[in-house]
């Protein structure tokens, strides 16, 4: 895959010319995301905090042995462990990149590589944390984003992944627009395959374009779909993106001027 990306931009292109756009998320709103589960962790603590004072009411009146009472110990410290870094892995995993803080702002973590986001890296990227929180209140983490175009902290270098603003996804059926049929005359070369809901739905492509993180693949599929339908060999149809949309434009422009 091919990596063409700026300092607010990231945008990878695949083999078959697919290109994938994102906005990198900033640290402002990465910082709101993470006061959000910050606040939810808080919660949780709380809720621990007053479990372990009625489970420490009732074990004072019973005789444990010290052995138990260093495994108890130990337990919480466990616990607490699995809900500072455990929480963010959890939510990562089960979210698909996302924890919700992040989906309260629209942000999700994804491969700088343009290959999906899997259990493992939630794993790397938040056990690093453990650094990236020294020595209070992600200081480490805080300096490297500063220090690099894209925000990434010391976990976001490890497990290869990158925070980026959340776009919206459309899929084709929901370009579609419901028009009254056209009465202009059948064009030549395969038009007369053409109806005015397809012209619409290029309409409806266009205008939306610029709003969609997958437009070069939606572009693809629909210039595809429209080829087949006008009768166009196989090999004749739009295989790259950039080839698609000008396909699609000059569909539109023909149909204006008929």
């Amino acid at each position: 895959m091919t990596e063409l990306s700026s300092a607010d931009r990231f945008v990878v292109e695949t083999p078959e010319n697919i290109r994938f756009g994102y906005d990198v998320a900033d640290i402002g709103s990465r910082f709101l995301a993470i006061l959000i589960d910050s606040l939810i962790q808080g919660v949780i603590y709380v809720v621990l905090f007053f479990s372990l004072v009625v489970l420490a009411n009732q074990l004072t009146v019973i005789e444990l042995p010290s052995a138990i009472n260093d495994a108890l110990a130990i337990g919480v410290i466990i616990v607490l462990f699995i809900i500072q870094f455990g929480y963010f892995m959890f939510f990562e995993i089960i979210l698909n990149g996302q924890t919700p803080g992040k989906h309260l702002f629209g942000l999700r973590v994804v491969k700088d590589n343009g290959a999906p986001f899997a259990p493992l890296d939630a794993v790397i990227r938040n056990l690093v944390r453990i650094i990236d929180f020294f020595p209070f209140a992600y200081g480490i983490g805080l300096v490297a984003m500063f220090f690099n175009a894209r925000a990434k902290r010391l976990g976001d270098f490890a497990a290869g992944t990158l925070v980026v603003k959340q776009r919206q996804q459309v899929r084709l059926q929901d370009l579609q627009v419901v028009v009254a049929p056209s009465a202009a005359a059948p064009a030549p070369l395969g038009w007369a395959q053409l109806d005015a809901q397809d012209l619409a739905l290029i309409e409806s492509f266009f205008q939306r374009e610029k709003n969609l993180t997958n437009s070069d693949a939606l572009a693809l599929q629909l210039a595809q779909r429209l080829a087949a339908k006008m009768g166009a060999p196989a090999n004749a149809a739009p295989r790259a993106a950039d080839a698609a949309k000008e396909f699609l434009r000059h569909l539109l422009q023909t149909a204006r001027r008929v």
